[in-house]
């Protein structure tokens, strides 16, 4: 046997070169798809943790949920109502970014606060799938009596 290798040495040490060379090409590849993978792991796992935020926030002040911008009267409730609906667009845009089949679901949590949509310019704001969400919304601001002015 030792006097096989001893022969045969070159060869053995070529073999060995081109299978470490096959090795290192293979986690070139391997490497960043697992890198990837765990990232779009790690975005999915955020956005359901922020949408579960937002279910237990819409739990705890059904009223910002259901709320009807133009009624309120109280400023802290009108503050706390816009950052509920930012939070909402926020939530959109994660779970949308996350999965986008998750575009029509979070659409229809929209469609309960068109008043306070259409009553403030909200371009530019979004990432491009909520952005859509948002115009197609506020096409039908023409149909929603807008806020008395105050």
């Amino acid at each position: 046997m030792w006097n096989w290798l001893g022969r045969n040495a070159d060869k053995v040490q070529a073999v060995g070169a081109i299978a470490t060379a096959l090795a290192a090409l293979v986690a070139l590849i391997v490497i960043p798809l697992q890198i990837s993978s765990a990232d779009l792991i790690q975005r999915d796992q955020t956005a359901r943790e922020i949408y579960r935020e937002f279910l237990n926030l819409t739990v705890q002040k059904p009223e910002l949920a259901a709320g009807h911008y133009c009624a309120m009267t109280d400023e802290n409730q009108r503050v706390a109502y816009e950052a509920y609906v930012d939070y909402l667009f926020y939530t959109a845009e994660q779970m949308i970014e996350s999965d986008s089949a998750w575009k029509g679901p979070m659409t229809t949590y929209f469609e309960d606060h068109l008043e306070f949509i259409c009553s403030r310019e909200n371009k530019g704001r979004y990432t491009h799938s909520v952005a859509e969400i948002a115009a197609a919304l506020q096409s039908q601001c023409a149909k929603i009596q807008s806020c008395p002015a105050e």
